[in-house]
């Protein structure tokens, strides 16, 4: 082994341990970085209610992490980006639906789809494209069974629409717009973490890239940028909805002035 690779070596072995240190670190603190009760059913809007977990590491940041329940006319349910699972949550979803689409609405949230396909064999599980390429999902055993798209399939089309954000770099994610409800449902693409939640390292990553701010993260708006989206027509398309609640995977909902708050959330675009 020559010197450079040693080095190399090395460096890698400080760069693994600092970020397990940050990540220790994280944990400990006293910031719930959350939004408790954790893993319980929480009515959200006529139809929809959403299950707070977390909080989740990512690359030793303690973020906070949200499940969406989506109730189809036919009593059916969609979980966008499940959360954790437990026995107390799976039985409260059974008094208002039966699960039928597990739902992987970009590229990072999947993670927590095994325990429930295991839980719910029965279900379909639609991913956002790209997913199923990726070598850690197939690793997984994770089974895939229809990709999502621009455009909402019959199972739900007529009271939820969709479509596509195709980003560069192999991010893609779906956003989903109930209709009845006219609740917007998005991933990462907004997030609203609030720093005196989170621990410190986490609070002052998230203010730096805007996740704090109610916006698109900075580090993702050049994948969005380059991505093969008509970026300002999906903009213009998710305002054009006027929502009155928008709910994303990390940090609080737009659940006043939401449609207001949506267009300054997105007024980077222009």
């Amino acid at each position: 082994m020559n010197r450079n690779t040693k080095i190399a070596l090395g460096g890698a072995a400080v760069a693994a341990g600092a970020v397990a240190w940050l990540a220790a670190r994280e944990r400990r603190s006293d910031a719930p970085a959350s939004y408790p009760p954790l893993d319980v059913l929480k009515p959200f809007a006529d139809g929809i209610w959403i299950s707070d977990s977390g909080p989740m590491i990512a690359s030793g940041l303690s973020l906070p992490i949200r499940m969406t329940v989506i109730r189809l006319p036919d009593r059916s349910l969609m979980l966008h980006s499940p959360t954790r699972f437990t026995p107390a949550l799976a039985a409260a979803l059974a008094e208002v639906g039966t699960v039928r689409h597990l739902i992987a609405p970009n590229i990072a949230h999947w993670t927590r789809l095994p325990a429930w396909q295991r839980a719910y064999p029965q279900a379909t599980l639609w991913a956002a494209p790209g997913l199923a390429e990726r070598g850690q999902v197939q690793r997984s055993g994770l089974r895939i069974d229809r990709e999502l798209g621009d455009a909402a399939p019959p199972e739900w089309a007529e009271s939820v629409e969709q479509g596509l954000i195709d980003g560069a770099a192999g991010f893609s994610e779906i956003w989903f717009h109930h209709r009845p409800s006219r609740t917007l449902i998005l991933t990462d693409v907004v997030q609203h973490m609030e720093p005196e939640r989170l621990p410190p390292l986490t609070a002052l990553v998230a203010r730096l890239s805007g996740g704090a701010n109610g916006t698109t993260p900075r580090y993702l708006r050049p994948v969005l940028r380059f991505g093969g989206t008509d970026l300002h027509g999906t903009a213009a398309t998710l305002v054009g909805l006027a929502p009155e609640r928008v709910v994303f995977a990390h940090g609080r909902p737009f659940t006043t002035d939401a449609a207001a708050r949506l267009k300054q959330a997105l007024a980077w675009v222009e």
